[in-house]
């Protein structure tokens, strides 16, 4: 479950509710024509069924972690025979779940609390880093990269000096000194199921998952923590596997969203994941069936700020396919954009599952597809006067300062 390394950022995390004082003045305007009820952009997932532990479309399975209050996470050090951890390592993977903690009080409006069980110690396990591979030893001999037989291997060892009460998902850090050649270090691993995907003396957890040791995965340890988090509570993977690079096909959202790559300067969990999960309420939805519009305007808050007015408009399309577009900004989780500004437009297909690609950026037609120094790739944000085309519906950025005044026309 882990995006393709691509740019490094670091971890820092800033006010959301900043204000943006040099801005022009766009205030609240009302919408030129009324929201449907919001449970029209509800779109049920035709992939999976209710208690699939991660998903596109509605409803949001209720047997996944709790969205509301707080969930306990386990951070696991583990080395090896030949990759021995280092003392230093053990607060950079702290600071690194401080960060994750960090992330989801913004990101949930201060809904869900990450609380860390954390083990102070490497556990060392049996065997050499280059002896275990990820795709033995798992139920019904799935050569998937789950790494169950190795999870078990571990929690076994850390299970009488780590307390699991109410713990629902356990994360492994290898050591910086992995070697490359270690088929753990090319993907990692992890095991997610709602029934529970391993026991401990205190109960079952929920998930169990370990990560590369590279560079670009250290360096962005609090947003990888983040994306997989992300997974028990619903949300599933955005990029398409098997990835094979910087290009709309692999990465349909590109480095927007952190479900899709947790690498780039954007690090917002989505309007539609949010949506899904709950942290958005239906008031913060502009809701609309396509075949009603024939031009309204509305304007966006930025989707990182709490206050009055939409933060996403949801056209929908048909039972399993709709149109979303939300305002960004350089604040809080998404502050490396800098004074990078505009509108973000995706489609939806909950028809379209794990992997495969179900949310996919709208890119203006006169935009590099290429990598430009210093933003998200792609550059995918429509500006002042930029519009996409997009199922038959035009999405324009009309104006824009501490709101975004959009207008959609067929």
């Amino acid at each position: 479950m882990l995006a393709p390394a691509q740019t490094t950022t670091s971890i820092p995390l800033e006010d959301a509710d900043e204000e943006m004082d040099s801005e022009p003045s766009v205030p609240y305007m009302p919408p030129t024509e009324p929201s449907e009820d919001a449970s029209l952009c509800e779109l049920k997932d035709l992939w999976r069924g209710p208690h699939d532990p991660v998903r596109v479309g509605f409803p949001r399975p209720t047997e996944n972690v709790s969205p509301e209050g707080t969930t306990k996470y386990a951070l696991v050090p583990i080395d090896f025979p030949d990759a021995a951890g280092e003392p230093w390592e053990i607060e950079e993977a702290a600071k690194a779940a401080r960060g994750a903690t960090d992330y989801y009080r913004e990101v949930s409006d201060g809904r869900f609390e990450v609380e860390w069980v954390l083990s102070d110690v490497f556990t060392r396990l049996s065997k050499a880093s280059v002896d275990y591979d990820p795709t033995v030893g798992n139920p019904g001999g799935s050569t998937n990269p789950w790494g169950v037989a190795l999870s078990e291997e571990i929690i076994d060892l850390v299970d009488p000096h780590l307390d699991f009460t109410d713990v629902a998902a356990v994360f492994f850090y290898l050591p910086k000194a992995t070697p490359s050649e270690a088929v753990i270090n090319s993907r990692g691993w992890g095991y997610l199921t709602l029934d529970g995907a391993h026991n401990t003396d205190e109960g079952s957890v929920i998930f169990a998952h370990g990560a590369p040791s590279t560079d670009g995965t250290r360096f962005n340890h609090a947003w990888l923590l983040a994306h997989e988090i992300g997974h028990t509570l619903g949300p599933l993977d955005l990029y398409v596997f098997p990835a094979t690079g910087d290009n709309l096909e692999s990465l349909p959202m590109g480095e927007w969203a952190v479900m899709s790559s947790y690498h780039g300067p954007a690090k917002s969990m989505t309007a539609w994941n949010r949506w899904l999960i709950g942290w958005l309420e239906p008031e913060s939805i502009y809701c609309r069936m396509a075949a009603s519009i024939d031009s309204v305007e509305f304007t966006l808050r930025p989707l990182v700020q709490t206050a009055e007015g939409y933060r996403s408009a949801i056209i929908r399309i048909n039972d399993h396919s709709a149109v979303v577009v939300e305002s960004r900004r350089g604040l809080g989780v998404d502050w490396r954009l800098g004074d990078q500004a505009g509108i973000l437009v995706y489609t939806v297909d909950t028809a379209i599952g794990q992997h495969q690609g179900p949310l996919q950026l709208v890119v203006p037609r006169d935009r590099s597809l290429g990598r430009t120094g210093g933003q998200t790739w792609p550059d995918a944000l429509l500006r002042i006067g930029d519009h996409v085309t997009v199922e038959g519906l035009t999405v324009e950025l009309v104006r824009s300062g501490e709101h975004d005044q959009v207008r959609i026309s067929r």
